[in-house]
Parts: C-alpha cells; sequence; structure tokens
C-alpha cells in the first residue's frame, strides 16, 4: 500500500458540547494530526455555527483537510422533518412497531427516520441547509451520509420502502408497472415469510440481494438504487462546482443492497468512497446490530425458523462467522477479518476509474454504543486492511478515541 490516507470525524452534538469545553475540542484536533498525523477531519455542523466555523479553523491552521460531513436523508442539521416526507413502507405506516427494529432508535443520539429522496419539497429543504454551509464554511470538500432507505434496524417493513406518492409518480413515469402491484408483492412476500420453513428459507435465499428476488421486487430494488444516486448526484455537483472534493460515506458492501446503495453508479459521483465496515459498533450502520435485528426480524415474522434457524441463514447469506447467540453477538462482534472479505467485493464492484476506498473503522471507546476498542483491536484490523483499500477513516468520533488508538493508528505509515 502507498503512503495511507487517515482521517477521522468529528460529531459535536448537546451531549459532546456539554462535556468538552471548545479548547478541548480544538486539542484533540491539534492531538489528532501530532500524534496519528490525520490528513483530513470530517466535521458534523453542530447546531451552534460559530462553534463549527472555529472548529474548521483550527484544523485547516493544523494543516488537516477540513470536510462537511453532511448527512442528507436523515438527522439534517437544522431540519424540521415534514413527515409527510419520510419514507413510507408498503403497508403505509410510517411510525408503527417494525419487526426486529432497534429498541433503542429512539433514545439515541439520531433518530434516524429517514426522508424519501423523492420527496422534492423536503430534499429541497436539505439542499437549501447544505448550500448555505458551504457558502459560508472554508472546507476543503464534503461526505454525504445517510444517503440511502432504513435498514435492518429501523425494522424489517422499513426495507421494503418507499410507497409514498413521490415515489408513485416517478416510478410509473419511468417503468410502466402500476406501483399498487409493487405494493402487493411487497404485502404478499411479508405474509409468506410466515410459512417458510429453514429448509424453504435456504433454498430461496442465496445472496443478501436475493431478498428483493424472492420477493419479486427487483424494479422496485432499481427503483430505490436510482432514486439514492440522483439524490447524490444533486449534492455532489454543487459541491465539485465550488471545487471541494466529494466523499461518500456508504453501508458495508454485503448490507449495501438492502438499503439501495449501488457502489458502482454512487462512485460515478465522488472522489471517494468509505465502507462502514464496523464490525463492533451496536448501532445503525454497525453490522452486530444490523444482523442482530435481521435475525429478531426474522424470528418475529416466521416463528417456524426458531433463533437457530435465523442465524444459519444469516451465515449463509453473509458467510461470516456470526456468534450463535445475539448476547454474544452484540457484546463481542463479529470478526475483523469481514474487513478484508468486504474490501475484495468493494474491489469487484466496478468503482469508477480514479474514486479511492478508505476503509472506515471503529477506533473508539463509547460506552453508549457498548463498544470499546483498543490497539490490539485495530491490530487486527489493520491486518486485513488489504487492496483496494488506499487508507482508512478511523471512526466516528475523535472525541472518544483514546490517544494510544491514535498512536497505533499513525504507524499504519511505519
Amino acid at each position: 500500500m502507498k503512503r495511507p490516507w487517515i482521517a477521522t470525524q468529528l460529531y459535536i452534538g448537546k451531549a459532546e458540547q456539554h462535556a468538552f469545553t471548545v479548547e478541548e475540542m480544538k486539542n484533540a484536533i491539534r492531538a489528532a494530526r501530532e500524534i496519528a498525523g490525520i490528513d483530513a477531519l470530517m466535521i458534523m455542523p453542530a447546531t451552534d455555527f460559530a462553534l463549527t466555523q472555529d472548529l474548521v479553523g483550527t484544523s485547516r491552521e493544523c494543516g488537516i483537510q477540513a470536510y462537511l460531513w453532511f448527512p442528507v436523508l436523515a438527522d439534517v442539521p437544522g431540519l424540521t422533518a415534514d413527515r409527510s416526507g419520510l419514507v413510507q413502507p408498503y403497508n403505509e405506516d410510517r411510525s408503527g412497531r417494525k419487526s426486529g427494529a432497534w429498541e433503542r432508535l429512539e433514545s439515541s443520539k439520531d433518530e434516524f427516520q429517514f426522508i424519501c429522496p423523492n420527496h422534492g419539497h423536503s430534499l429541497d429543504s436539505v439542499f437549501g441547509i447544505y448550500a448555505s454551509l458551504l457558502d459560508r464554511l472554508p472546507v476543503d470538500g464534503v461526505m454525504l451520509d445517510r444517503i440511502r432507505f432504513p435498514s435492518p434496524a429501523n425494522g424489517f417493513e422499513s426495507l421494503l420502502s418507499c410507497f409514498c406518492s413521490s415515489c408513485k409518480a416517478a416510478f410509473e413515469q419511468g417503468d410502466g408497472l402500476p406501483f399498487e402491484t409493487l405494493r402487493e408483492r411487497a404485502r404478499s412476500f411479508i405474509l409468506r415469510i410466515k410459512d417458510l420453513t429453514p429448509f424453504a428459507f435456504a433454498a430461496e435465499w442465496g445472496e443478501t440481494d436475493s431478498l428483493w428476488t424472492v420477493a419479486g421486487l427487483e424494479r422496485l430494488a432499481a427503483f430505490r438504487r436510482r432514486s439514492v444516486v440522483k439524490a447524490v448526484q444533486r449534492f455532489s455537483i454543487h459541491a465539485r462546482s465550488k471545487g471541494l472534493k466529494v466523499g461518500l460515506d456508504l453501508f458495508s458492501y454485503s448490507l449495501s443492497h438492502l438499503v439501495g446503495q449501488d457502489y458502482a453508479a454512487l462512485s460515478e459521483t465522488c472522489d471517494w468512497v468509505k465502507p462502514m465496515i464496523y464490525c463492533h459498533a451496536v448501532g445503525p450502520a454497525g453490522l452486530p446490530l444490523e444482523i442482530a435485528c435481521m435475525s429478531r426480524a426474522l424470528r418475529e415474522l416466521s416463528p417456524r425458523l426458531g433463533a437457530g434457524g435465523a442465524n444459519e441463514l444469516l451465515r449463509k447469506l453473509f458467510r461470516w462467522d456470526i456468534p450463535e447467540t445475539e448476547e454474544r453477538l452484540l457484546t463481542d462482534g463479529l470478526p475483523e477479518k469481514i474487513l478484508s472479505s468486504e474490501l475484495t467485493l468493494i474491489k469487484g464492484a466496478g468503482l469508477a476509474s480514479g474514486v479511492e476506498v478508505y476503509a472506515g473503522i471503529e477506533a473508539v471507546r463509547n460506552p453508549q454504543f457498548g463498544i470499546d476498542i483498543t490497539a490490539e483491536t485495530l491490530n487486527r484490523y489493520f491486518s486485513h486492511l488489504v487492496e483496494p483499500a488506499r487508507g482508512i477513516v478511523a471512526s466516528w468520533n475523535l472525541l472518544d478515541i483514546p490517544h494510544e488508538n491514535l498512536e497505533r493508528i499513525g504507524r499504519l505509515r511505519d
């Protein structure tokens, strides 16, 4: 590997502003540069614009590239979500309990309520906030986050979205198939799951993206992918018109099919991608939580499957060594060797020429997410850091990364 590019992220929500002084935040940025030699810092904008501006300035003073870390379709800073613009599952229930949904979702820092990428009014509001920030902040680039549909953490029924009027109009204009046909297929699929045996599951599901084939929803899946790409293009084009670099925060490849992300198509809109290959994080996008929520959903929807059958199916779909129990999965996480297998899949995904891959790896100690990454954990991760990765993004909050982890990250260049 040539000299690796090293970046990290800075999240400055209300809890962080209460726990850290501004000077402590600045010192954390300086330490990251001095200890790990980081090249870039992705900064999530705070509600206090002056604080965001101050931290961008500190980064640039230290010789660090400052990126605006911007969530596009969920938890947009400064936006009060119009519920009519949120994604709508096949059963039109935006707020009801979904199978397997993470019970802590509503109490987490972010709500992860997703805006439909085809809802023009909502997306215009988000773009207005984004454009204003880029006009006012002297950043070197942007990292676009939450550019997807809901994940298993939002509940299984949320995967079968979106069925709002905006999607109906866009789909029928470009695809010709009556949208209600897709809704009926989604409804029938959920009902059919309840009667499937472990043998039937194993026979029908061979890959993670076969969910759409089994449900007869391949055209919905393709429409979702196009919808995400179209939304991302708008934000990317604006950033590039200002001479800024564009990075994309993406789900780990094996889960990307479930949330409407097409690595190859999205790579046409950016300079680099960051696959979130989080083997220990218990939060949305963290592999242990997403797998646990998938397992719960399958057990709830198909009692005949049982815990053993659900885990057996998921091991087949992902080809990962998934622990026998949910408790162990959420406590111990998944083997770090998954990093190399996911990167190998990305290598064969047909990314656009010149687009770099920077692996997203947890480096934090954060009790809220039940995560305690040590230098030894990073050693195991880095032993599996293979092509096409050209560097890493130490995720996901610099304020929670201990100095010994920064030191280990810095030795990537030894």
